[in-house]
């Protein structure tokens, strides 16, 4: 059982945090990169935390953009993932319905998320809280990058 849940905006201190949350999505960022990027100025993102009583819970970040075919923004939740310790207590969903909350601030028409292929429990929990499996995504490396 965990106190109440709060979601506040990722802070540079959170930097220990954060690197170990993306770890566990896979991602080997460096707390000097995190550091970097979270000082960019220009960012389109904004990274929110879940915490109760002073520790950090999870994490969920997301984009706003326009979609052209529609004429329509769109939120996509590019990152969320819950501390083991936290699996399971509803963490997840307070930062999905904290994400609705701010799509509907912001205009959006619908909120999209991308998970991995191989993920098959997270698709299974994103379709039994709503989501709808509508396209493919395929990507492709820029040289040079």
């Amino acid at each position: 059982m965990m106190g109440a849940i709060s979601i506040r905006q990722a802070q540079i201190a959170d930097l220990n945090a954060i690197t170990s949350l993306l770890l566990q999505l896979g991602y080997n960022a460096t707390e000097p990169q995190l550091q970097q990027y979270l000082d960019a100025p220009k960012r389109s993102d904004e990274i929110y935390l879940a915490e109760s009583e002073g520790v950090v819970a999870g994490l969920i970040s997301l984009i706003f953009f326009d979609y052209f075919p529609s004429q329509q923004q769109i939120c996509r939740i590019t990152a969320l993932v819950v501390t083991e310790a936290s699996r399971g207590l509803g963490v997840g969903t307070q930062l999905i319905d904290f994400a609705k909350d701010r799509a509907s601030k912001r205009g959006c028409c619908q909120l999209e998320v991308t998970t991995s292929m191989r993920r098959e429990k997270t698709q299974a929990y994103y379709e039994s809280i709503g989501f709808e499996k509508t396209s493919f995504r395929y990507i492709q490396a820029i040289e040079g990058k």
